[in-house]
């Protein structure tokens, strides 16, 4: 009889033989202080800042309606502190303890406005993209707004990002007639 010299031979006879109490408790100390430990074990877990109450759209967020909170798992576009939403306003209503993303923050800028336009040239509604940057002509010529930025767009209804004093104009024109952009 010859005895083997590799590892996994070694360790089956090793587990064949019977384990001696001293060995026993040894191992079952040491389960019993895992265990222990992995049961008090602090949750890190996933800072987010979240809503303190509902909230509505397009009113700055103060510190006060801001609290951080500890998630089981990360969500995408969250912040991990409330310093960064002061001052900012959302798009959207939310509700209370919900985490706010960066999604839920207008992108307008305060000194700015979104207006809403009907484009007179259903080719040219098919062309623009989210962030292209057009000029709006009223009909009879006129350049109401230079360098707006696209929201978004919705058949031949476009949603322009533009200063405040145009954007009350080229909403009020675009009521009436629809408008022609040129892009840059």
């Amino acid at each position: 009889m010859t005895f083997s010299a590799t590892l996994p031979d070694r360790l089956r006879a090793l587990l064949r033989r019977p384990l001696s109490v001293a060995w026993r408790r040894f191992l079952a100390l040491g389960l019993a202080s895992l265990a222990l430990v992995t049961f008090f074990w602090p949750d890190v877990g996933h800072p987010a800042v979240v809503a303190t109450r509902d909230l509505p759209a397009g009113v700055p967020l103060a510190a006060a309606d801001l609290r951080l909170v500890s998630l089981a798992s990360p969500v995408e576009g969250t912040f991990a502190d409330s310093t960064d939403l002061v001052g900012r306003p959302l798009a959207s209503p939310t509700r209370a303890g919900i985490p706010l993303t960066d999604v839920d923050l207008a992108t307008t800028p305060p000194n700015q406005a979104a207006a809403a336009v009907q484009l007179a040239d259903q080719a040219l509604a098919a062309v623009i993209r989210p962030g292209a940057r057009v000029d709006v002509i009223s009909p009879s010529g006129e350049v109401l707004a230079e360098n707006a930025t696209v929201r978004e767009t919705q058949g031949r209804v476009v949603v322009l990002t533009l200063p405040r004093l145009n954007a009350t104009r080229v909403a009020a024109m675009s009521l009436d007639q629809a408008l022609a952009v040129t892009l840059r």
